[in-house]
């Protein structure tokens, strides 16, 4: 059974912006007596998404060494979570050292729920590569995709390294967007051609050479041969090796059919304080609760800057410079994240999911705060992980 979606604005939202093409909204429908149609939003995936795979989880408390300082958090965090509710947000999560200073779900949603993240997989995609790197498992980040891609042997595809996917720097041209319904790129989202061929069919760009492009089916042929190189579903290899070791919950990830690949690029669905969990691995070092999970020396390189730009890693943001509007091209084409001042940490590291999905690290702060909620197409990157900061270092 296909994942149903509607088209146009509303499936780029919860598909993560595929490949950033510019955003129109969808013509103006004709008048009608009958009420509009409800548009899906993020918070509704489980009940929408088919098939599922099951992230097993083992569920543990979390690794507090602290108690928090802050008696009242509704007014402390009172900006953040007026910003939250402004937004149409789910969740927000602030864990401040040692413990969690504010765990905050607005009505009707509870710490169970399982929203669309958008693109926020794609940094656990990253994750599970770094882990996979540590133990042996992939050869080297840069090896050729010919590696794992036998069907390039002999193709200069095969060249591109597996760095440069990791980087987005594949120099691969995205799937397009015109033709409505039948475009290339919502069939492919909503799984309506084999994945498989789609993604070994994608030719390079009208380009001088590899350059920073941030495209879903660059995950997603990532995740391909990350599949490939594991010798097992990733599922299971992210339960056993990062899902489980956290003390998360099960979680959930589409699949493009019944034996499919995951959606790499977007669709993990996981509880907010799962999210959590992974912000503090990160902030740690690659271990959770004492227990080293990803070497730190493998890490390091994951939320390191890439060649071709410093705000990113491998399948992961940074905000070392400050970028007004965060173009998701080189061309500074499509649309463009915006933010209304400079971090006011240099070392902020996030998963990014379209529209407002985040994780925010710093461990400078010593600071994590998770965000989900509807799709904002205006969302102010810097409006929360600020606020939160402000806050906590307020005289």
């Amino acid at each position: 059974m296909k994942l149903h979606l509607i088209s146009g604005l509303a499936l780029l939202c919860l598909s993560a912006c595929s490949q950033q093409a510019a955003v129109t909204p969808p013509e103006t429908p004709a008048k009608t007596d009958a009420p509009a149609p409800a548009i899906p939003t993020n918070a509704t995936a489980m009940d929408r998404y088919t098939p599922l795979k099951k992230v097993t989880g083992d569920p543990k408390p979390l690794p507090e060494t602290a108690t928090s300082e802050i008696d009242d958090p509704e007014t402390v965090f009172s900006d953040a979570i007026t910003y939250s509710e402004e937004t149409k947000s789910y969740a927000l999560l602030v864990w401040h050292k040692g413990a969690l200073v504010l765990e905050k779900y607005f009505e009707p949603y509870t710490s169970d729920i399982r929203a669309e993240p958008a693109s926020m997989h794609k940094s656990v995609l990253g994750l599970v590569v770094t882990k996979a790197l540590s133990e042996g498992k992939i050869e080297s980040v840069d090896a050729p995709v010919s590696t794992w891609l036998p069907e390039w042997k002999d193709d200069p595809r095969g060249d591109i390294t597996l760095r440069q996917l990791l980087t987005m720097s594949a120099g691969l041209a995205p799937l397009s967007y015109e033709g409505g319904a039948a475009a290339p790129a919502l069939r492919f989202a909503n799984g309506e051609d084999d994945t498989e061929t789609v993604l070994l069919n994608l030719p390079f760009e009208e380009s001088a050479g590899p350059h920073f492009h941030y495209q879903n089916t660059v995950s997603q042929l990532l995740m391909l041969v990350t599949e490939r190189a594991l010798g097992e579903p990733y599922t299971d290899y992210l339960s056993r090796e990062i899902w489980k070791p956290v003390g998360a919950s099960d979680a959930y990830s589409y699949a493009f059919s019944e034996d499919g690949m995951s959606r790499g690029y977007a669709s993990l669905l996981a509880r907010p304080l799962d999210w959590l969990r992974l912000g503090l691995l990160i902030k740690n070092g690659g271990s959770y609760a004492g227990e080293e999970i990803i070497p730190s020396a493998y890490l390091e390189q994951m939320i390191a800057p890439s060649a071709l730009n410093p705000n990113y890693g491998w399948q992961i943001w940074r905000g070392a410079e400050f970028q007004e509007v965060r173009y998701y091209t080189a061309e500074k084409s499509g649309f463009g994240a915006l933010a209304s001042e400079p971090y006011l940490t240099d070392d902020i590291i996030f998963f990014d999911g379209f529209g407002g999905q985040r994780v925010y690290i710093s461990r400078k702060e010593d600071l994590v705060i998770v965000h989900l909620g509807d799709t904002d197409m205006k969302w102010d990157d810097a409006r929360l992980p600020n606020s939160v900061i402000r806050a906590l270092n307020a005289d």
